[in-house]
């Protein structure tokens, strides 16, 4: 049996797609069907039912993948162990969350790391996989979305929010561009949202994404809550009033059981824990 006819099953049930199992395995679409096929043609069974909507597990799909997933774990292991401690973790790492937590780390940190790192594949994502397997090596960084999937959470830190405006504009003649996370079951930022607002204030903007809310109020189209780390070094802004942050959120990392013990989680995981204070918390 060909492990790379294993490597796209594995892909597909984890993304849903044959489209996007073929992109992240860096091949094209008619490869990855030809190797699915193939698949099937040796176990002898169909391993997903086709839809409009994507691909989703047969019972003997769902039995053939969790095999699928030890035999990558095993792999894994092999790999962490013969190679030479000095030249580091191999392999690749998936790491989702916000776009805005995702730009931070690309813009502060993750030069040296990755250059420490030459054997390290680092995929970035921003959306959340519609589903996700045992086995998979993926960390998340969320702060009130629960962990799932058999994840557990940790505390990373605590990111200070303050509530900012353009130089060139008016506090008291401004609306509120206002956040909201839909993956939250606790969305706690939306009702701070509601207790600096007074009667009369209008929302004039609401963004999944500190980015977007952040280009919005440098235009002038209204004020809002953002982490102090990203707007303290934007110019153009300034906050509404001194002193001590409106709003401080709980950075988690997410991580799962069956992975977190392999070189290249160990080392990413360092990595976020130590590079916290520099790139979520505002420069003092």
């Amino acid at each position: 049996m060909d492990w790379d006819n294993l490597k796209v099953a594995l892909a597909i049930s984890r993304l849903g797609s044959l489209t996007q199992a073929a992109q992240a395995l860096g091949i094209d679409q008619s490869t990855a069907g030809r190797r699915l096929s193939a698949l099937e043609g040796d176990l002898g069974v169909i391993l997903f039912v086709r839809s409009k909507t994507g691909f989703a597990l047969t019972d003997a799909g769902e039995t053939a993948i969790k095999q699928a997933v030890e035999v990558e774990r095993r792999i894994e292991r092999l790999m962490d162990e013969v190679t030479p401690s000095d030249e580091g973790p191999v392999g690749f790492v998936r790491l989702l969350g916000n776009a805005w937590t995702m730009d931070r780390l690309a813009r502060t940190v993750m030069a040296p790391f990755m250059a420490a790192h030459p054997r390290l594949d680092l995929r970035i994502m921003t959306l959340t996989p519609r589903s996700r397997v045992r086995g998979e090596a993926s960390l998340s960084l969320w702060f009130e979305v629960e962990p799932r999937d058999g994840e557990f959470a940790v505390k990373l830190g605590e990111v200070p929010y303050a509530v900012y405006r353009s130089r060139d504009s008016e506090a008291a003649d401004l609306g509120w561009i206002t956040f909201y996370d839909e993956d939250a079951l606790r969305p706690s930022i939306a009702s701070v949202h509601r207790r600096l607002r007074t009667r009369g204030d209008r929302q004039r903007v609401t963004a999944t994404d500190a980015g977007i809310m952040l280009s919005a109020i440098r235009s002038g189209v209204g004020k809002g809550l953002l982490p102090m780390c990203i707007a303290e070094e934007d110019e153009q802004l300034v906050r509404t009033k001194e002193g001590e942050p409106e709003f401080v959120r709980t950075l988690h990392l997410h991580a799962h059981p069956d992975t977190i013990e392999a070189a290249r989680v160990q080392a990413t995981i360092r990595w976020l824990r130590e590079s916290f204070p520099a790139v979520f918390q505002p420069a003092q």
